[in-house]
């Protein structure tokens, strides 16, 4: 593949990296293994709002030294892993899966709301759900449920309940999605989920990203009829793993 591709051996570490740095993070790795012509930090086999939540998790487990312990390396792993192949879904996926990072009672940004302002964030997930049934909610409907959520975060002092701060913005953000181009819309409110599953209380900031991402991959796989029993390709990731030549 060429060693300017990849250098041997590449440690996992924090944020973005340059060809021939010795450092890359998971969907590194991932690219790599996918053969993509140049190694990014989202492979084409990788959906985008996956990948970049695989990313966070990454971050979040380096060490003060900006690099991943041996087992954190292969944890990351396993997560870029389970997000092969979930690129190339139809819209109606991506409307579906938004409105469960909003509303999924058990995994969802909903949970960090007040009890005065869920009902702002369940709103436009409703709108999202239809629209992945064939519906086409009007565009008045929108414009109502983006003024409702932006009212109830604008009302959060700026001492307040963060997490559910952006757990609103992550509402309001994905109502972009019915006029502006997908990708920026979608990694705006990826990035307030996680900001909303960071900022909330209880377990480690670590433990909540990671639990964050574990669903929202197996969530969009549920929904876009992917292989949810998928393993992960042991040959593939051992051998990354040896690339990945992280010291103890």
């Amino acid at each position: 593949m060429g060693v300017y591709r990849i250098t041997h051996p590449l440690r996992l570490a924090k944020g973005s990296h340059q060809p021939g740095s010795g450092k890359g993070c998971a969907m590194n790795v991932i690219s790599y293994i996918n053969g993509d012509a140049q190694v990014t930090d989202f492979p084409a086999c990788s959906a985008r709002p996956l990948a970049a939540l695989v990313q966070s998790c990454n971050d979040l487990l380096a060490r003060p030294d900006g690099y991943l312990s041996p087992e954190n390396s292969v944890i990351a792993l396993d997560l870029g892993w389970q997000t092969v192949g979930t690129a190339d879904v139809p819209n109606a996926t991506i409307h579906a899966w938004i409105a469960e990072l909003l509303a999924n009672p058990n995994w969802g940004v909903v949970r960090y709301a007040k009890l005065t302002a869920m009902k702002a964030i369940i709103d436009i997930a409703e709108l999202h759900r239809r629209i992945a049934s064939g519906d086409t909610p009007p565009i008045a409907a929108w414009d109502a449920a983006d003024s409702a959520a932006r009212a109830a975060a604008h009302a959060i002092g700026p001492t307040g309940n963060l997490a559910g701060r952006y757990a609103l913005q992550a509402a309001y953000e994905s109502t972009a999605l019915v006029d502006t181009h997908h990708q920026v819309a979608v990694d705006a409110v990826t990035g307030s989920a996680v900001r909303s599953h960071a900022l909330a209380t209880g377990d480690t900031m670590e433990n909540r990203v990671m639990q964050l991402t574990r669903r929202a991959i197996r969530s969009w796989r549920d929904i876009a009829g992917l292989d949810n029993a998928r393993r992960v390709d042991h040959a593939a990731v051992d051998n990354a793993v040896r690339v990945v030549a992280v010291p103890a």
